[in-house]
């Protein structure tokens, strides 16, 4: 688990004492114009760069990261279409990952796409500047896919852990809905950004947030030395996001997320479970556009 404690390093030089912070991100960022006509958006590949220095250099939260503790995490922006020379459409594809502790393998806790991007304005030269209080259809997506790493990430430590962040999220989300940003709130679609935050603070889908928890720091972070103990918690999970399923009759986006990001890891987890039948069957149910990964477990 990360040293999220208030840890300084102090150096002395006269009377005076530093502390010393460190980035939460380690993110690395792709940007593909290639759908956009004719050769005057060559200067979108600085972006790449810029979001990097924007997402790496800030210090995203009060707690200190060593080096090694930052949260390696991908972001892939596609241009999709361009409505002026400095105005476009995008998609965006963001994953972040967290070590397996006791192993040398991590573990994908958040993977989303987002097709739904734009218009947005970027010219050349512009500078990223942080500006939590102001929404910006460009840097305000970005700032709100931070944060969700960092909610999620901190979830997959401990219980709910990850609010302070998902509730900053939400900030944004209320600007957005402020300016009747589009891609945010759109009425009957809940595979928008809103809708998610809104699903990820709403204390019915808490089980979902606590069963993150759970199937990271006691399943997986425990199967190399207990497995089946870790094979039953799992078991334990999927039983509590099946009652969650169930509730509400029909699958949610941010329970969608989840399987999306562990289905084949669920998959490879519970194919020698002794009780692989019945995890197949609620697997199944809850999450029917996997099944082929999941027929592994049977077969």
């Amino acid at each position: 688990m990360p040293a999220r404690l208030s840890v300084f390093l102090w150096i002395l030089l006269g009377a005076f004492a530093l502390p010393l912070r460190a980035q939460e991100l380690n993110c690395t960022v792709s940007v593909d114009s290639r759908a956009l006509p004719g050769n005057e958006f060559a200067y979108l590949s600085n972006l790449k760069d810029e979001v990097e220095r924007y997402l790496n250099d800030r210090s995203w939260t009060n707690d200190v990261f060593l080096n090694r503790e930052r949260i390696d995490c991908t972001v892939a922006i596609v241009f999709t279409r361009n409505l002026t020379l400095t105005t476009f459409e995008a998609q965006i594809t963001v994953g972040a990952s967290r070590p397996i502790y006791g192993t040398l393998e991590r573990t994908t806790h958040f993977l989303i796409q987002d097709t739904e991007w734009g218009p947005f304005t970027y010219t050349q030269g512009q500078g990223l500047i942080y500006n939590p209080n102001r929404f910006d259809p460009f840097l305000s997506v970005i700032d709100f896919y931070a944060l969700l790493i960092l909610g999620y990430d901190y979830d997959s430590f401990s219980e709910l852990g990850g609010q302070p962040y998902f509730e900053r999220a939400r900030g944004i989300a209320e600007l957005a809905r402020g300016v009747n940003a589009e891609g945010w709130y759109v009425a009957g679609d809940e595979r928008t950004r809103g809708a998610l935050i809104t699903q990820l603070l709403d204390t019915r889908y808490e089980p979902l947030r606590r069963a993150l928890f759970t199937y990271h720091y006691e399943v997986l972070d425990h199967f190399a030395i207990q497995h089946e103990e870790a094979w039953e918690t799992a078991m334990a999970v999927l039983t509590s996001l099946n009652e969650l399923y169930n509730e509400f009759n029909a699958r949610r986006y941010a329970t969608d997320l989840f399987f999306s990001a562990k289905h084949t890891e669920l998959a490879a987890l519970l194919e020698d479970y002794p009780r692989r039948a019945e995890a197949y069957e609620l697997l199944v149910e809850m999450d029917t556009p996997h099944q082929l990964t999941y027929d592994r477990i049977v077969q």
